[in-house]
């Protein structure tokens, strides 16, 4: 997808098994921001190869920012999705009553697609 270049940017929002192959991925002077991780909380990689690609390494917490402040972190974004340099992920949305099988599909991995939870339908009287 890059032409043998590397990724500008990654933004990790898996962390544990896909921080090394992300930080793999970045071009030289990458950069990846880390943003949630699964259960595998601690991560190790090839020090050497990271400062020789010069990529730089950020992490973003944003548990104590406000509704408004993600609204606007997001909102950044924006630019870049309707230029297309950025694409939204594939989606696949399950019912609650379905939750443990799309938390055991998140905690499998291996693949792109973006999972939500979606409560069902509420009936109109």
């Amino acid at each position: 997808m890059t032409g043998g270049k590397g990724a500008d940017l990654v933004l990790d929002a898996v962390g544990g098994p896909m921080f090394e192959p992300s930080l793999k991925s970045l071009r030289r002077g990458g950069r990846q921001i880390a943003i949630a991780t699964t259960k595998d909380r601690r991560v190790s990689f090839d020090l050497i190869d990271f400062y020789h690609n010069q990529s730089r390494l950020m992490g973003v917490d944003t548990m104590p920012l406000t509704g408004t402040e993600i609204a606007d972190l997001m909102n950044s974004l924006r630019a870049g999705f309707q230029k297309g340099h950025l694409q939204p992920p594939d989606v696949q949305t399950w019912p609650l009553d379905r939750a443990i099988e799309a938390y055991q599909a998140v905690e499998k991995g291996g693949s792109p697609v973006k999972h939500v939870l979606v409560p069902a339908p509420t009936e109109k009287p």
